[in-house]
């Protein structure tokens, strides 16, 4: 095997290359590259695209004679022999090849799964025919799957003066927690449901708020998955009360006899005051 590659994971590669091309497999090219000690990374989100290379230069005619594959972890992904690709299952329908100077795979449509340490096994015949390995190289491959923003929506009112919200947010991993904050203190939320897409392993969570309408409120939805946080806030203000009908009849009922009477008094002062005074 090359050297730098660790015994255990040497054994497995071995392994996996006997099942696939047979007893031909050989190991122990001492002209085989240092690598795979510390696979470089790459992060994606779920249902984007990556591309992985062997970070092997070659040539086409070469290409023709080398037996390459692509394992992720212990499981195989793809194999190229003389030139005829086999995809396992899991990657089929999303796998892609890209055969030039430097053999590449593609994969489409990431899913949480794919996270993990992909290993691309090069091996090349040697004066005899016996393949041997001749190049290794690793690269680890993480999958994020951020929740978006929170949606605050209104529910109405459960009973009087009290106004009912709902937080929600999908489409995340790893697991979520969803906190309602108001002045930095934590309030007990109504009703919280956490779900988990069977086939997607991603999550959906939400949870109801009940609170007095009769005063101001900025309440804070904050969702944690991991080290990571998204949240929302949602502000409520006092609406002030609406004068009823009686109100408004007695004010057009005062408003005018008040008018009135001001109008008499006035009129009375005037007469007084222009009257000739009275001799004694």
């Amino acid at each position: 095997m090359c050297s730098g590659v660790p015994e255990y994971e040497s054994q497995v590669l071995v392994g996996i290359a006997q099942k696939i091309f047979g007893s031909s497999f050989q190991s122990g090219s001492s002209s085989a590259p240092e690598s795979g000690i510390t696979p470089k990374s790459v992060t994606k989100r779920v249902k984007e695209t990556v591309m992985l290379s062997c970070d092997y230069n070659t040539s086409t005619e070469e290409l023709t004679s080398l037996r390459i594959y692509w394992q992720k972890d212990s499981k195989m992904v793809l194999a190229i022999l003389l030139g005829k690709v086999q995809v396992w299952p899991e990657y089929e329908n999303r796998t892609i090849t890209d055969m030039n100077d430097n053999p590449r795979i593609v994969i489409l449509a990431l899913r949480l799964s794919d996270s993990g340490t992909y290993t691309c096994v090069i091996q090349k015949p040697d004066l005899k025919g016996t393949y041997k390995l001749e190049h290794l190289t690793s690269v680890r491959l993480m999958i994020r799957a951020d929740f978006p923003v929170p949606t605050i929506n209104d529910l109405g009112n459960p009973s009087p003066n009290i106004r009912r919200v709902i937080c929600s947010t999908s489409g995340g991993f790893p697991r979520p927690h969803l906190y309602w904050l108001e002045n930095g203190e934590e309030l007990n939320a109504t009703n919280t449901t956490l779900s988990q897409d069977p086939e997607t392993k991603l999550y959906m969570i939400s949870s109801e708020l009940d609170f007095n309408m009769t005063s101001n409120h900025s309440f804070l939805c904050l969702v944690k998955y991991g080290d990571l946080t998204v949240s929302q806030t949602f502000y409520w203000q006092e609406s002030k009360p609406t004068p009823s009908a009686n109100q408004h009849l007695t004010w057009t009922i005062i408003i005018p006899v008040s008018a009135f009477g001001i109008s008499v008094i006035i009129a009375v002062i005037l007469t007084c005051l222009t009257c000739s005074p009275t001799s004694i």
